[in-house]
């Protein structure tokens, strides 16, 4: 995939956007497939690479990512010179990056970081070497594109199953020589799984990025999975608001996903939390629980939920699936997950859910694509929780 395709996809992208287009697939050899009866497919899967670090909830919290911090110093400054090579490509020799990282610096001088990611960012800064307003935007940049798939499902013995694909990066400075996104590859290189400790006990896991507070998807032990898609279009003016702060006391959704771990005992607990807690933007919840039929998806603006697709609700008998779009919208025929998702579930049926096959659910095109990060499959019964990064061989769609 060269330079031919991406400038058909981004023609393609601004026609389908103006003329709201029908859904269709890709064209071959993009097309979507299921590759759930390929035998060796998941042979290749390896959690390893995605390290494992302890964050005590005790402990002070400009400490708690002191670690983390000193090991990936190195990694993150190329996650925020994409982001600044992406401002120089639009605007040239204007220096809106300085100008944005200054805006963040009053954002977080101002006091308009909460308690306590304020202070856990003002360690992650004081540990790795990097400006701490550089690291505060990285906290809030994260809510603006998130182009997910996250799936709960529920087998033929009632076990929980909860899988997602997390693409970040699409539009993000192309390489054509290796044919991928610059902040997606940057990505990869800092995702990381955490064990968060609370009175000497392990209380939840999750994954983020290092140099982020938040977490983008997360188990709390024995009780609810969760994870969180943005939405197709996100809120800017309610984030400009805040940095002008004109908006205060808001909830960022990442740091929402922490929260609902920390103040939820179980999954009808957390439900009534992601259902009303105000926040940054609108977003979807995807949350799993620990009983058959515990799998919604809580459908967001910024102050409550107002729709909630479920399992054992009408069409959703087994598996609810969620990419970045409400249920009465097309996708864009240029991002169109959903149609294979749905149909390779639909292939797979509630008989055959494991770790493996949900797996190859998710290494399907066009769920996997050039933004895909990582791959996390979770499941309450079984006690399971991996990450995988993953990687879309040519010909791969770009997002």
């Amino acid at each position: 995939m060269g330079r031919p395709l991406l400038v058909f996809v981004f023609v393609a992208l601004l026609a389908a956007v103006a003329a709201k287009e029908a859904v269709k697939p890709p064209p071959a050899p993009y097309a979507p497939e299921c590759r759930i009866d390929e035998p060796d497919l998941f042979k290749e899967a390896d959690p390893s690479q995605v390290p494992w670090f302890t964050i005590d909830l005790d402990a002070p919290a400009k400490t708690r990512y002191a670690q983390i911090a000193r090991v990936y110093k190195d990694q993150i400054p190329p996650v925020l010179n994409v982001l600044r090579q992406m401002v120089a490509m639009i605007v040239g020799d204007l220096p809106l990056f300085e100008v944005l990282e200054s805006f963040f610096r009053d954002a977080f001088e101002g006091g308009r970081y909460p308690q306590p990611y304020r202070d856990e960012i003002q360690g992650i800064a004081d540990a790795s070497g990097v400006p701490v307003e550089q690291i505060a935007m990285m906290n809030v940049f994260y809510e603006l594109s998130r182009y997910c798939t996250s799936i709960v499902a529920e087998d033929a013995t009632g076990g929980m199953w909860h899988g997602r694909n997390l693409d970040f990066g699409q539009l993000f400075i192309w390489d054509v020589k290796d044919q991928s996104w610059g902040l997606t590859e940057a990505l990869k290189k800092v995702t990381i799984n955490l064990n968060f400790i609370k009175n000497g006990k392990l209380m939840y896991k999750g994954t983020t990025f290092a140099g982020h507070t938040g977490i983008i998807t997360g188990m709390r032990m024995g009780e609810f999975t969760l994870s969180m898609n943005a939405k197709m279009v996100p809120d800017i003016a309610q984030l400009m608001e805040w940095l002008t702060g004109d908006v205060k006391d808001v909830h960022f959704a990442m740091w929402v996903d922490r929260e609902t771990m920390e103040k939820a005992n179980n999954f009808e607990e957390a439900r009534a939390y992601l259902s009303t807690v105000e926040q940054m933007t609108g977003c979807y919840y995807i949350l799993g629980g620990n009983k058959p039929g515990q799998g919604s998806i809580i459908i967001r603006n910024a102050t409550a939920m107002y729709e909630e697709p479920k399992l054992h609700d009408g069409d959703n008998d087994w598996f609810v699936l969620q990419t970045n779009y409400d249920p009465e919208q097309e996708p864009l025929w240029v991002d169109d997950r959903r149609t294979g998702g749905n149909a390779c579930m639909n292939k797979l049926g509630k008989d055959r859910v494991s770790l493996e096959t949900l797996y190859k659910v998710l290494k399907s095109k066009t769920t996997l694509n050039k933004t895909t990060v990582h791959t996390v499959i979770m499941s309450i019964t079984h006690g399971i929780y991996q990450t995988y990064i993953q990687t879309c061989e040519n010909p791969c769609w770009p997002f």
